[in-house]
């Protein structure tokens, strides 16, 4: 049965506010600390990937929790509604940092934030995966949860455009402006989903959840599908982390951009419209071969950004479009693959842990995005770079910047592409999984 368009875009909704988180943890607030609160470069790096390592205890606990949960109200509504204070109250302290906030205080506040992202953001996946078995009804739900993204993102992007053309145009000014929309917009999504989205009860006839956690880590890891996805999101992820670790030091340094937040709220335009592109083309030739197609041409780009200087800003700009409108089938082209490759489990033991797959997935994801982003800021910080003075900086010094910003990422997606061709879950193999599936439903 074809799931409701008021379905998918109140469950969706939420991907708005959790995407206004992602955008300036990633882009703007390694500037924001080394730059404006004064914390080192190298500081920054080392306390953004020790925060990130609680996603090794939460991330598998509350997904198995999550499994597990028998209550009035659902297995993934409680998670959630605990974690919107959580997330909502680090996020206002990380982005409106006390005086006096040093790197321990960056520590807290993030480490913090990453709790709350998982008991909000781990059920709500689970909880989407769960919506429809359908191939293709699952690819609409994660291209449904892609739009909201999307249109988080360009909300996110659309925040620095208002602060620089109307208000003061700092930095802070700018935190502080996604703080308020993170916190108005979290609670409320939140609330639309525990309201109007229906949430699949456990299934007995697949014995659900029940074996030992220990088991459940053994049975997702011994999914060799899995075991693929699980190298695609280590690699892409860590690649995109990397990238957008050094994305304002490059472009206002190298490139010497105005208006940064302006040129994101175009390229989140382009990777909002390019959506259901990526949707059609999945369906068209396969999502694996659709998601390859995405990296070899955001490695391309990636790899010619190696050349620019100043004089090339709206080479820059083009190519930085470009590069937006790929950006939703890298998003939401693995989340579509992954709801696929629960089944293989279920097919096989008749169990059914889509909250353990979820919680995988999330902690490679969340460890890889720190490691991509400790590696990159790391890295820069051996060099010259100084970060409060970004447009000074002679362009013969930048040289490891461009490399880091333009080449590394490019060479990451090379074992992504590689697994990505090799991947065994077309749909006419999915739909095999899902006869099986009912046929032991039926018996």
């Amino acid at each position: 049965m074809a799931l409701s368009k008021t379905t998918l875009s109140v469950y969706g909704l939420l991907g708005l506010p959790l995407a206004l988180v992602g955008y300036p943890i990633a882009i703007w607030l390694p500037a924001f600390y080394a730059g404006e609160i004064g914390v080192s470069l190298a500081a920054v790096a080392t306390m953004l990937l020790v925060a990130k390592l609680s996603d090794v205890v939460t991330d598998p606990l509350v997904g198995t929790i999550s499994d597990r949960m028998r209550s009035p109200i659902g297995r993934r509504r409680p998670l959630i509604l605990l974690g919107v204070p959580v997330l909502c109250g680090s996020i206002w302290l990380l982005f409106v940092p006390m005086e006096g906030a040093d790197s321990v205080y960056l520590l807290l506040a993030i480490a913090g934030m990453y709790v709350g992202t998982t008991l909000v953001g781990l059920p709500y996946g689970a909880w989407g995966a769960g919506l429809s078995p359908d191939y293709h009804q699952r690819a609409r739900v994660a291209a449904g949860r892609e739009q909201f993204t999307r249109i988080g993102l360009l909300v996110a992007g659309f925040i620095p455009f208002l602060v620089e053309q109307y208000g003061e145009g700092d930095t802070p000014s700018i935190m502080r402006g996604m703080a308020l929309a993170i916190c108005i917009t979290t609670p409320i999504a939140v609330i639309l989903l525990c309201l109007f989205v229906p949430e699949t009860p456990p299934s007995e006839s697949l014995d659900e959840a029940k074996a030992s956690f220990m088991d459940g880590v053994k049975k997702v890891w011994a999914n060799k599908p899995m075991r693929m996805v699980i190298g695609l999101l280590l690699i892409v992820t860590l690649a995109e982390a990397f990238r957008n670790a050094l994305s304002l030091f490059f472009m206002k340094s190298v490139i010497q951009a105005e208006g940064v937040g302006t040129l994101y709220f175009i390229y989140f335009v382009a990777g909002l419209a390019a959506v259901p592109g990526w949707l059609w083309l999945g369906r068209k030739i396969g999502k694996h071969v659709a998601f390859a197609g995405t990296l070899i041409t955001v490695a391309i780009i990636s790899a010619i950004n190696m050349f620019f200087t100043a004089d090339d800003y709206w080479p820059f700009v083009i190519l930085f479009i470009f590069k937006g409108a790929c950006f939703g089938g890298l998003q939401f082209l693995p989340l579509a693959i992954l709801a696929d490759v629960i089944d293989v489990e279920t097919a096989e033991t008749g169990k059914a842990r889509a909250g353990a797959y979820i919680a995988f997935a999330s902690m490679t994801a969340k460890i890889s995005t720190a490691l991509g982003t400790f590696l990159a800021i790391r890295a820069l910080s051996f060099t010259n770079f100084d970060a409060k003075l970004l447009s000074e900086n002679a362009f013969d010094d930048l040289f490891v910047l461009r490399v880091l910003y333009a080449i590394a990422p490019a060479a990451f997606f090379i074992g992504a592409i590689i697994i990505a061709l090799r991947f065994p879950l077309t749909a006419k193999v999915h739909a095999e999984l899902q006869a099986r599936i009912k046929s032991a439903q039926s018996a």
